[in-house]
């Protein structure tokens, strides 16, 4: 458990809430923010025990920076998506949330369905909803023990301009820069505030940026990178809390005589504290309330790893009888896409299915010279830099069902850039199978719209098939990973 103290508190404080007096005349106003928690519904019992715990000491505010939804089967695949999350979230208390790239995924009509269903403020500074969709507000003001606190929302413009994702999510909305934006925003919001927060959907590095150029927030509580950050730079403290609920920060605003004379902040494990056990009756209803997604689709004779869910994945992409008598000779998937970190011995749930890939992906179906999947290789293996790295770089980011290494620069550096490729294939056109996500974001549109079709199916389909192939004797996981990375050969 890691705290620090921001702002030195002038006195000891024995207050508990800010309709009581203590001995010190101090009031405490907690605000706890979350982000990224991503539909996991399991966490949240330990986590409303944390918050529990605070609002027995004093008043406390619950904000969140966006990506609340996608992760889980009974929250995305409910009959209105992510609105038995956002039902959760209004008995918890949520009072103010952003907006992430994934509270997009499935259009405008699903997200004005969320808006509608919520009890507490959406604010969003950089984006403009049209054709109809629902607008939310740039920031909001909330007023606790005197004191006035602004709360300003902005998403990820990652994806050219707009947050990350398909585009088709963004068909009615607009969007300004997010770190331009949060700039411009928080002077228009400083003067009606004691204490300023952004909550921040547009991640680290662009946070830190932020507060490299200069602004008058007290706190940006980050998300989207999915970092853990519990820091202080240039006066403005900064926090990310991982994702999936496995951390929380807590602000402790000390305010006497309607004046902020403290503020420490301490991040949280959830994992520290024991479910709620009212909330883990509340989970349990949710999950037993759609059957159709606890079907048993298949058995798994042993425990997969993440490399085993993600050779599961490819094999199902690999072996679907596509239209037209397609048959692929390779298959590529993300390692980013792959959503689950295991498969458990015993049965397989439809959900389980469902939720390693909650982006309800489709298949791209074409041809690809060795060299066209080199080039991509090593142009995502290479993406970033030492002043803009990429996370999600420098690792064999695309896992295939054919080996392959990646030759490093034998330079002493902490990540070497790759040079080469190397196939266990004969230099030659292949016919591929990918998911439309690597086609959109990866291989060149011009190769995309040249040489490969949408198969209209979706992964979720293939896995489904895979599984039940199987039958009764059950799948057995194979969990070696077949791309590997060799320095200075």
């Amino acid at each position: 458990m890691r705290k620090l103290l921001f702002f030195f508190t002038l006195a000891a404080t024995l207050i508990v809430s800010c309709g009581q007096v203590a001995t010190t005349d101090s009031q405490h106003i907690y605000i706890i923010s979350t982000n990224d928690i991503h539909a996991s519904i399991d966490a949240i019992p330990r986590f409303a025990t944390l918050v529990k715990e605070y609002k027995q000491r004093g008043e406390v505010l619950l904000v969140d920076s966006g990506d609340r939804v996608t992760g889980n089967a009974y929250i995305d695949d409910a009959t209105k998506p992510g609105v038995p999350l956002v039902e959760i979230m209004n008995q918890m208390g949520y009072d103010v949330v952003t907006l992430g790239n994934h509270e997009f995924d499935k259009g405008s009509e699903a997200l004005d369905a969320m808006l509608t269903a919520a009890e507490y403020q959406v604010v969003c500074a950089n984006v403009e909803a049209i054709n109809g969709a629902i607008d939310p507000l740039p920031y909001t003001v909330v007023s606790r023990c005197g004191v006035d606190i602004g709360f300003v929302g902005v998403v990820d413009t990652d994806g050219g301009g707009r947050p990350l994702g398909g585009k088709s999510s963004y068909r009615n909305y607009t969007f300004t820069s997010d770190v331009d934006t949060a700039y411009a925003v928080c002077d228009e919001v400083a003067s009606k505030c004691d204490f300023i927060v952004l909550l921040s959907h547009m991640g680290k590095e662009n946070d830190t940026r932020l507060v490299e150029r200069g602004t008058a927030y007290d706190w940006i509580a980050g998300g989207h990178s999915h970092d853990v950050v519990s820091s202080e730079l240039n006066g403005v403290y900064m926090s990310q809390n991982n994702k999936n609920l496995r951390y929380a920060t807590v602000a402790d605003i000390e305010v006497r005589d309607g004046n902020i004379v403290g503020v420490e902040y301490e991040q949280l494990k959830t994992s520290d504290f024991e479910p709620d056990k009212a909330m883990v009756e509340r989970i349990a209803e949710l999950k037993a309330s759609d059957p159709e997604l606890n079907t048993v689709e298949g058995v798994a004779t042993r425990p997969a790893t993440k490399e085993g869910v993600s050779n599961f994945t490819i094999a199902s992409l690999a072996s679907y009888p596509y239209d037209g008598g397609f048959v692929p000779e390779v298959t590529f998937y993300h390692y980013g896409g792959i959503r689950l970190d295991e498969f458990k011995e015993g049965d397989i749930k439809r959900a389980d299915i469902l939720n390693n890939d909650p982006f309800v992906s489709t298949i791209y179906i074409g041809e690809l010279t060795t060299e066209q999947m080199r080039d991509f290789i090593l142009a995502k293996y290479n993406n970033g830099s030492p002043d803009a790295p990429d996370k999600e770089s420098h690792y064999p980011y695309f896992r295939s069902d054919i080996p392959y290494t990646i030759l490093l620069s034998d330079e002493p550096a902490n990540e070497p850039d790759a040079l080469d490729v190397r196939f266990e294939l004969e230099p030659g056109t292949y016919r591929v199978a990918v998911c439309n996500y690597i086609a959109d974001n990866y291989i060149d549109s011009t190769i995309v719209a040249r040489q490969f079709r949408d198969s209209d199916v979706t992964v979720r389909d293939a896995m489904l098939r895979y599984i039940r192939s199987f039958g009764k004797e059950g799948f057995t996981p194979d969990n070696e990973c077949r791309q590997r990375e060799v320095k200075g050969e």
